[in-house]
């Protein structure tokens, strides 16, 4: 019968290695960063492999480390998911949907309007940026783009798409032009997209412009610059200038005709966006029906 290592090891273990740091691990924990440490080496000893490489302060996994630590990240969040189901007994017709900005009302929240209508469950919607921790934050779903900083949880695309210029129909009426290149639109009237430090930000004007057969692609002058989606649509909706924003996003804005889309230049876009979540969560009914609805299940 092999004997296990202490639970106890294995948690300072996985917590060290997911924030990289002896401090940080013993901050979470509610210990000491020495105590971490004593836990961490106790583990190696039992299982005769060192598990980081030590410089100082700093700590790095070694291929043992790396080895069994995805493993353990996806073990540790098995059995947090398994412990919220039991505390969520008493409200298990409510989620918690983590969103990027972009999406939380240029696409979820009428779909969401109509879930809640429709079945009573009780979305708790929550708009931030990436990288969420799912133990921490109790949170069901994530709805981001890309996935780079999920791999240890299940993935499915909600869409691809093309990224298209829109604007509002007098901006165009000012600034149109026959065949929709955009020739007559000043720079300083491009809405542009900068998403942090998160994303390498797009879809870019520049790429836009090179597609469009435009030799200048940088514009000579920045014009709007906003870190969101959504508030690009609103800047562009107000007649602030152009932006360029994945059609599935505005799809609602130009069947109304706030926001017409003058140009048949298009970009795609590089990743999916993506719903995100704990293995554990796929079977438990209320998500279930979450997914049927969004068309993802």
């Amino acid at each position: 019968m092999h004997i296990l290592p202490s639970l106890n090891g294995l948690r300072a273990f996985e917590v060290a290695a997911r924030c990289g740091s002896f401090v940080l691990a013993g901050q979470e924990l509610g210990v000491s960063s020495a105590a971490v440490s004593l836990q961490v080496k106790s583990l190696e000893e039992h299982l005769g492999k060192k598990l980081f490489v030590r410089k100082g302060n700093r700590i790095s996994l070694t291929d043992a480390g790396e080895e069994i630590y995805p493993k353990l990240a996806r073990a540790f969040g098995e059995l947090s998911e398994a412990a919220q189901i039991v505390r969520r007994n008493k409200r298990t017709r409510q989620l918690v949907v983590s969103t990027l900005p972009a999406l939380s009302e240029l696409w979820l929240l009428p779909k969401a309007l109509r879930f809640r209508e429709q079945t009573g469950v009780s979305l708790d919607i929550r708009v931030q940026e990436d990288p969420i921790d799912f133990e921490r934050e109790a949170v069901d779903l994530r709805l981001t783009y890309g996935s780079t900083f999920y791999t240890e949880y299940r993935q499915i695309p909600l869409f691809s798409g093309i990224a298209i210029p829109v604007c509002a129909p007098a901006f165009w009426e000012q600034y149109s032009d026959p065949e929709g290149l955009l020739v007559n639109v000043p720079d300083a009237k491009l809405i542009h997209n900068k998403w942090g430090p998160s994303f390498s930000s797009e879809p870019r004007w520049s790429d836009w412009r090179l597609k469009a057969g435009n030799r200048t692609s940088d514009p000579s002058d920045p014009g709007l610059i906003v870190s969101d989606l959504s508030l690009a649509v609103s800047a562009a909706r107000q007649e602030a200038g152009i932006a360029l924003i994945p059609s599935i996003l505005v799809s609602s804005d130009i069947s109304s005709g706030s926001l017409v889309s003058p140009s048949a230049i298009n970009l795609p876009m590089k990743k999916d966006y993506a719903c995100v979540f704990p293995n554990a969560r796929a079977e438990n009914p209320t998500f279930k029906m979450f997914l049927n609805f969004l068309g993802l299940n």
